[in-house]
């Protein structure tokens, strides 16, 4: 059974030499945090498998070696898996931030407490990410994610994030 509490974070892309190095596609924006990771999750078999890390080196790309990967061929099996982590083993974040994985699936309502959508993805665009909401009549909605502005609230336990009218009138 599928363990619901780990995080999708990367993705095994290919081999690098013949040691057992893999070259990883990191869905995080800070490839800085792969250091501290002593240890992933792939899916196989529908459970979660750990591989505990032997070696990770950030540079421009992310390459790492798994214990008991000492050949290329040890290594065959993973490429193309996704690379997952315990939640616990994310960094605390401040007051009103949140992560993506933690914003999309909720309920986007005005503060007037109409619903409007689901939050389906989340854009980076370099000045503020943008929320991708699918709304009740099939209707993309792209709204800033700026929290105190476009975003009043994000309510976890209730699965829900309140935005400005302003925003949803545009």
């Amino acid at each position: 059974m599928l363990d619901t509490e780990k995080i999708l974070i990367a993705k095994i892309q290919a081999h690098q030499g013949l040691n057992g190095w893999l070259k990883i596609y990191s869905y995080s924006e800070s490839k800085k945090k792969f250091s501290n990771y002593k240890h992933f999750f792939v899916i196989k078999n529908e459970i979660h498998v750990r591989l505990d890390v032997e070696d990770i080196q950030v540079t421009k790309s992310i390459k790492i070696k798994f214990k008991n990967f000492g050949l290329r061929e040890h290594s065959d099996e993973y490429i193309g898996k996704n690379l997952y982590i315990d939640r616990e083993q994310l960094v605390k974040l401040d007051d009103n931030q949140y992560y993506w994985n933690d914003l999309i699936g909720l309920e986007v309502y005005l503060e007037e407490g109409e619903q409007i959508g689901v939050v389906n993805d989340i854009i980076e665009t370099g000045s503020n990410d943008v929320l991708v909401i699918k709304g009740s009549k099939g209707k993309e909605l792209l709204i800033p994610y700026v929290f105190g502005e476009s975003v009043k609230k994000v309510i976890l336990d209730e699965k829900r994030i309140i935005i400005d009218k302003i925003y949803y009138e545009r």
